[in-house]
């Protein structure tokens, strides 16, 4: 018996629309496999296409989804309704070339309504003579493509397979959240912190904590990401702990924005200036105390502290 691994979809619509590129190059033996024009040209319902000597044109339409449940994953059938399937089949019908395998791509997971959209699209396309076979890849559907062809693994998951236990997982949620916190938010005093830096930095650090994603300061795109956040370490007392931290760091965030609307924190040459030193040294505590215990999972999971 083989277990197989789940994976992650890609973060990016392009490269999703690569991996595809690659998933029809491997499972129907296309090497010519290629995305199908650019942005801004008409694509008639085709993102990739290439010709199989067994089947023909085969043309597929990627879609990846951002609407995603509590545990990070995409929702079931998500956005992918009867209308959107059966207008996309539609628009292949202007492709220039005859079509015999149109796939939906997607990173939804697998779901029954819409592989129903897929066997009424292809009766309707037998009754009226029209030789085409429509199918639906679920990211299911690429997970078991993934554990099937061990190049195309290799070539988009090289670091996931290197995951061989739960430890492996909790340091890399843990990896992630430290490279959060190694920011200025958490190493300069608060009194020459600047408010609207200072929150934004509070809140991609909730966000990293929470999910695993972690934000490029500047460009805003996600840079790393981990399978899931705090939630997901199997260390139960890690997880206790990340919990704590999750929770003060809420109450850091809301202690610094309830202080600068009721006036007890003031905008000063655009830096925090507190008017009660002891609501200061209350604040101070919580961010130092998320250092602290942060730290002192990293140290017992041989990672460096903060």
């Amino acid at each position: 018996m083989t277990i197989h691994q789940f994976y992650q979809p890609p973060l990016h619509w392009q490269q999703f629309e690569e991996f595809a590129v690659q998933l029809l190059a491997e499972v129907y033996d296309v090497p010519t496999a290629q995305q199908y024009g650019r942005s801004g040209q008409a694509q008639h319902g085709v993102d990739v296409y290439g010709r199989s000597r067994k089947h023909g044109l085969i043309a597929m339409q990627c879609k990846r989804l951002s609407d995603r449940d509590a545990n990070n994953q995409p929702y079931p059938g998500g956005p992918i309704t009867r209308e959107f399937f059966f207008a996309e089949a539609q628009a292949i019908e202007d492709f220039p070339h005859a079509v015999s395998i149109w796939i939906l791509v997607t990173t939804a997971r697998r779901d029954t309504r819409v592989q129903g959209y897929a066997e009424e699209l292809n009766e309707q396309w037998e009754k009226n003579g029209i030789d085409r076979t429509a199918t639906v890849w679920s990211w299911d559907d690429c997970v078991s493509h993934l554990n099937s062809y061990p190049d195309l693994r290799k070539r988009y998951y090289r670091d996931v397979i290197q995951v061989n236990s739960v430890d492996d997982l909790d340091q890399m949620v843990l990896e992630t959240i430290s490279m959060a916190f190694n920011r200025t938010a958490f190493e300069l005093p608060l009194h020459i912190e600047t408010p609207d830096e200072f929150l934004q930095a509070l809140q991609d650090t909730q966000r990293a904590v929470r999910t695993g994603e972690l934000l490029d300061r500047k460009s805003r795109h996600v840079i790393r990401k981990s399978i899931g956040g705090w939630r997901q370490i199997h260390n139960r007392d890690w997880q206790a702990a990340l919990g704590k931290i999750d929770k003060d760091l809420r109450a850091l965030r809301a202690g610094v924005e309830h202080g600068l609307k009721d006036g007890s924190i003031r905008r000063t040459s655009n830096y925090l200036d507190f008017a009660d030193r002891r609501k200061a040294d209350e604040l101070e505590e919580l961010r130092s105390g998320c250092v602290r215990d942060l730290s002192a999972v990293l140290i017992e999971a041989g990672l460096p502290p903060i």
